[in-house]
């Protein structure tokens, strides 16, 4: 099993410093994230990688990386699945079951990019957009897929 990085009995509630990047995506500013968990493994590793975060310009697509509060106030960063008339539906990368309908009041904000291992990726890279597709239609096999993922790689 994966350990995650620190103590959550030592961090400071998201509660208490999530008005702040709020106000900075209000204010037109870019913020850096660093989640915590592993529903977004493996792009995302909790504690270790980063996401660079815009306030919300555009329609909502398919593959986007975004930051959203559910109903019960947890703060989540899941890729969409897809968007219709009912809603936005989400997914993390390590999970099966996709979250939704969510409505564009429960987005706060979109990666423009990520940092994994300390190097910079852009969200709307090719390369990135055709890989993240394959892993979207690979969902149902995901729980496998990780499994060999984790035993050839080191995350």
């Amino acid at each position: 099993m994966m350990e995650q990085s620190g103590n959550r009995d030592e961090m400071i509630h998201t509660d208490a410093w999530m008005p702040i990047y709020l106000k900075g995506l209000e204010d037109g500013k870019k913020v850096k994230l660093t989640p915590f968990g592993f529903s977004m493994y493996p792009v995302l590793v909790g504690g270790r990688d980063s996401l660079i975060l815009h306030k919300i310009d555009r329609d909502l697509r398919r593959g986007d990386i975004c930051l959203y509060r559910r109903d019960n106030g947890i703060y989540v960063t899941h890729s969409v699945h897809h968007v219709d008339k009912m809603g936005i539906y989400l997914l993390g990368e390590s999970q099966t079951v996709i979250e939704g309908p969510l409505s564009m009041d429960h987005m706060l904000a979109v990666a423009e990019g990520f940092i994994r291992k300390g190097k910079l990726y852009s969200c709307s890279n090719a390369k990135y957009i055709f890989l993240h597709e394959i892993w979207m239609v690979l969902r149902p096999f995901r729980p496998l897929l990780i499994k060999i993922y984790r035993k050839v790689m080191k995350y």
